[in-house]
Parts: structure tokens; C-alpha cells; sequence
């Protein structure tokens, strides 16, 4: 039900906000010297006479309905545009997401347990590069690195998952990879703070007196305690991850929702960035959907609390 809340309430903010900026949205699509009387018929036909929740309801039922007309100056349907892209944005963004989580565990895993030897040191340091590093600029250092010189990986494009698995996973290999730098760089320094935290824990002296050794009794125990904190620095992360997403798809060339926004903005085409700010949001409600689902299978006392303030 909150899914559901939260997109209502989404797709009305991204409605009234884009109304509330003021212009006229047919003189933004023909524009400013355009002919009055082909400005007013686009008007009619795209019904911006109508009152506000007349077009509330008209748009948002099109969104359902998988009718959201045909881009004004593209010509294509826009709907349809939105499904095709939805697969390298979707792809980029929870492939950048799930890669991130795994190498800050790893790495700040292992950043703690050496946090006494120069090693440990320097992945401290290098996490701090990879913080300061713009997703952007990543990429361009990977495109030289893995597709320039070495010659291993595509420098861009995109090859659909179900046309050439293998060609389209390794089209994605760097993006994922660039997104992933950032927000691992972030997770892995706040994994090994919790990390040298827990293995000053009794728990930990317990399982070292039943014959565990140290590393082995910090990993039975301190990775679930460790890693519903991470998922919930994640979710802090989401919006970042998918304006980086946004950026990267423009820079490796792939036809995802990010590029089709910046289309639709140089085209004026109110209706599309209207829908594509909305998937954008609807995206971010479902990943957080997703942790909360993530946080009731590693604790299921959380989902236990949740059911019971159900109940009260």
C-alpha cells in the first residue's frame, strides 16, 4: 500500500511541478513567435484548456493504459519508447547498485581485518579517491584504459540482453562499472568503520573461545550486522545512482530513458519529460520497495515490527 501511496503522490508532484513553472507548454513546443492559431489547436489537442485534474486524470490514465500519444515534433509513440529504454537504464542502474554493495562489503571486509597493515591504508586512500571521483570522468578513464588501449571492452553502444546475452552484458561492463565506483567508494569506508566497531564486540570474544578464528568469527557475525546499514546508505544513494545513470547513458551512448530525457528536453517535449520524470520516480519507489524487502529477509524482526504496527 505504500508503493502505491508514494507513486499516487509522485505522479502529482511531477504533474503540478511542471504546471507550476509558468509558460505556455504550447508555445514551449512550437515556440515563442509560433502562430496563435496553431498554438490554440495544439492546445485543444493535447488538452491544455482543460481543468487541472481533467489533464491530471487524462495523462496518468494514458500512463496505465499504455496511451501516452505520439511525441509532437519526434513523431513516435511514447509509451512504446519508454518500455524499449527501460531495459539499459534498468540494467545500468540495479547492475551499478548490486555491484556496489558486494565490492564495499568485500573490500571494507577486508579493509578492516588489515586495518593494522599498510594495505589497509591504502584501500582507506583509495576509497577516498573513488569518492571524490565524478561518475563522468570514471567512465572516460575506464573508455581509455579497457577499450583504447587494451582493447577488451566496447568504448559504447548497446546490444539487447535477449538479442546477444554475451554482447549485451559486455557493453554494459564499463557503465555499470563507472556508476559503481562512487557509491562503492562511500559504502566500503562506512563498511570498515562498522566493521573494526564489531570485532570489538563480546559476541565476537565468544566465538574466538568456541574455536573460531578471528577473521572467521567476524564474518559469521559481523556481515549481517553489517549489511542492513549498507542497504540502508543504499537507498540514501538511489537518487544519485540514476542522475549518474542519467549522465552515463549520454556518455556511452546508450538508448535509455536518460538519453530519451535529454531528447525530449532539447525537443520541448513537455509530455515525454513529464512521463520520464515519473518513471524516474516510480523507479526510485520500486528500489526502495526492494530494500525494504532485503531488510525483512536479513532481520526478520524488522518485518516482524513492521507487522505488528500493521496490526496496532
Amino acid at each position: 500500500m505504500t508503493l502505491i501511496a508514494s507513486a499516487i503522490v509522485g505522479s502529482v508532484v511531477v504533474f503540478g511541478l511542471l504546471r507550476l513553472l509558468g509558460g505556455d507548454v504550447a508555445l514551449m513546443i512550437l515556440g515563442q513567435d509560433a502562430d496563435p492559431a496553431e498554438a490554440e489547436a495544439l492546445r485543444q489537442q493535447l488538452g491544455l484548456n482543460d481543468p487541472f485534474y481533467v489533464q491530471y486524470f487524462h495523462w496518468i490514465s494514458g500512463f496505465l493504459t499504455g496511451d501516452l500519444g505520439s511525441a509532437y515534433s519526434g513523431g513516435y509513440d511514447i509509451f512504446e519508447q519508454i518500455v524499449v529504454r527501460m531495459g539499459p537504464t534498468s540494467l545500468l542502474a540495479f547492475g551499478s547498485l548490486f555491484l556496489s554493495i558486494l565490492l564495499a562489503i568485500g573490500i571494507g571486509t577486508y579493509s578492516a581485518l588489515n586495518a593494522k597493515n599498510p594495505i589497509g591504508t591504502v584501500i582507506d586512500v583509495v576509497a577516498q579517491l573513488g569518492i571524490a571521483m565524478p561518475s563522468f570522468w570514471a567512465a572516460l578513464l575506464l573508455v581509455y584504459l579497457f577499450a583504447v588501449i587494451l582493447g577488451w571492452l566496447p568504448a559504447g553502444g548497446y546490444v539487447p540482453f535477449f538479442e546477444d546475452p554475451l554482447a549485451s552484458l559486455r557493453s554494459m561492463v564499463l557503465p555499470i562499472i563507472a556508476l559503481s565506483i562512487s557509491t562503492a567508494a562511500v559504502k566500503t569506508r562506512f563498511v570498515r568503520s562498522a566493521m573494526l566497531d564489531i570485532m570489538n564486540e563480546d559476541y565476537i570474544r565468544t566465538a574466538m573461545a568456541k574455536g573460531r578464528t578471528f577473521g572467521s568469527a567476524v564474518l559469521r557475525h559481523g556481515l549481517r550486522n553489517v549489511a542492513i546499514p549498507v542497504l540502508t546508505i543504499s537507498t540514501l544513494q538511489l537518487g544519485s545512482l540514476l542522475a549518474g545513470a542519467i549522465v552515463l547513458e549520454n556518455v556511452f551512448v546508450l538508448p535509455g530513458i536518460g538519453r530519451l530525457l535529454l531528447v525530449a528536453v532539447n525537443g520541448r517535449e513537455v509530455m515525454v519529460v513529464q512521463s520520464l520524470a515519473f518513471v524516474i520516480v516510480m523507479i526510485v519507489l520500486v528500489m526502495n520497495f526492494m530494500m525494504d524487502v532485503a531488510y525483512g529477509i536479513l532481520d526478520p524482526r524488522i518485518a516482524d515490527k513492521k507487522a505488528g504496527g500493521g496490526h496496532g
